[in-house]
């Protein structure tokens, strides 16, 4: 195994490194022939040790002892190859840096043999290698040390990505039984009560009250159900129904007029057309964003009131607008503390929504206008389209006098 790949980025950058010395090598050399001209054999293995240097980062076996036989062939015919000892290093430091030991010596002794019984002056031709060779033994060392520890850093993330997948899994499933134990024992108590009411009130309005209670407090356990199962697996079914705009919009409608405010949803272009291109978390957002508004709208708006969302493409953005009626002036609704105190408001919804639509390149805006609250959710229509830091920007400022969402 080549250990020396630390990463893809890393070995990329060994390649270029060669390659540009490689090339540097050979216009060196190039540029002190006289004339221009040179022996055929400098010219020769002048050109295939700059090869050798180039080829190192892709074939280092190959490219090493292309380099080596180049080198000892220099120093036997004095060919006159300037940078050949240089090369011959670089080949030490990339061998070295791939814990080839043995073939790293087995090179410098071959060359230091040869150069000795070839050269002139051998006393000369050692000194100068061996300080070349130290050099390059003290770079392959340390270039070994570098990939060895990428190599340790790249497995303890891998260990601490899955040791944090484990824990978010854990945590996810604890989340999921606290709701079971919590949450939907008391959902369950609520549906089962108004399934008795309903038995025991005559038939009227008031049944249909009670029955209405019913249906709402099934549809909470369908969606605590839903939230519970994915938490236990991310890529529920249920989180892949929950994409359906469509029967959000039906659901919101059954849910307000059941209360007595009427829902109106229209668009200029077919919401299939306008929704073809988004992916599944986008769709989910715009999802979520109408349940929000209808659910504050639910809990806020005045009787007899009107619901209207509109949905179109702008740009290269799907909005979503839900505007709702609020009270005003004397007959002001309840403000969000006092809501908060009756449990009918987190304040947690909008921001929630605003902290997704911001992951996913678009936005959330929310807030009064007037007599209306309005609340527009903005989604990229591009797919894998990369988020643009999009955030959350209110209309108004909530206070005492302003009723709004959670």
């Amino acid at each position: 195994m080549d250990r020396s790949i630390g990463g893809s980025g890393m070995s990329l950058g060994k390649k270029i490194t060669y390659a540009t010395l490689g090339a540097g090598f050979l216009v060196f050399d190039a540029s002190t022939w006289v004339g221009g001209r040179s022996a055929a054999s400098t010219v020769v293995l002048t050109i295939l040790t700059a090869l050798g240097s180039v080829l190192l980062g892709w074939f280092p076996r190959f490219a090493g002892v292309l380099v080596v036989v180049c080198s000892m062939a220099d120093e036997v015919l004095s060919a006159g190859v300037l940078l050949s000892s240089v090369v011959l290093q670089l080949v030490v430091v990339d061998w070295l840096s791939r814990r080839w030991d043995a073939a790293v010596v087995a090179v410098v002794a071959v060359h230091a043999m040869t150069g000795t019984v070839v050269a002139n002056d051998s006393m000369a031709f050692m000194r100068a290698q061996a300080v070349l060779t130290a050099i390059a033994v003290i770079v392959g060392m340390a270039l070994r040390q570098y990939e060895h520890r990428l190599v340790e850093l790249a497995e303890r993330e891998a260990r601490l990505r899955l040791e944090l997948e484990n824990e978010e899994l854990r945590v996810r499933s604890e989340i999921a039984l606290t709701l079971h134990d919590s949450i939907a024992t008391d959902l369950a108590q609520v549906v089962v009560a108004g399934q008795s009411l309903a038995r025991d009130l005559p038939a009227g309005s008031e049944e249909d009250r009670a029955r209405a209670l019913v249906d709402a407090g099934q549809q909470a356990m369908t969606h605590l159900r839903g939230l519970m199962d994915g938490l236990r697996t991310p890529d529920s079914v249920t989180e892949r129904k929950n994409i359906d705009l469509r029967a959000a919009v039906s659901e919101c409608r059954r849910m307000l007029e059941s209360r007595g405010v009427l829902f109106e949803a229209g668009s200029s272009v077919s919401w299939d057309v306008l929704l073809r291109d988004l992916d599944p978390p986008s769709q989910t957002l715009l999802v979520l964003a109408l349940r929000e508004g209808a659910v504050n709208a639910l809990k806020y708006a005045p009787d007899g009131s009107t619901v209207v969302v509109e949905i179109d493409q702008i740009g290269d953005h799907i909005n979503l607008e839900v505007s709702s009626a609020r009270h005003t002036g004397g007959g002001q609704s309840a403000t969000i503390e006092e809501m908060r105190r009756q449990g009918m408001s987190g304040s947690t919804g909008l921001s929630g929504l605003a902290m997704r639509a911001a992951r996913l390149g678009g936005k959330v805006v929310y807030g009064p206008a007037g007599d209306r609250w309005l609340l527009g959710a903005s989604v990229p229509v591009r797919l894998g389209a990369e988020p643009d830091g999009g955030a959350d920007v209110r209309v108004g400022v909530e206070s005492a006098g302003d009723t709004g969402g959670d």
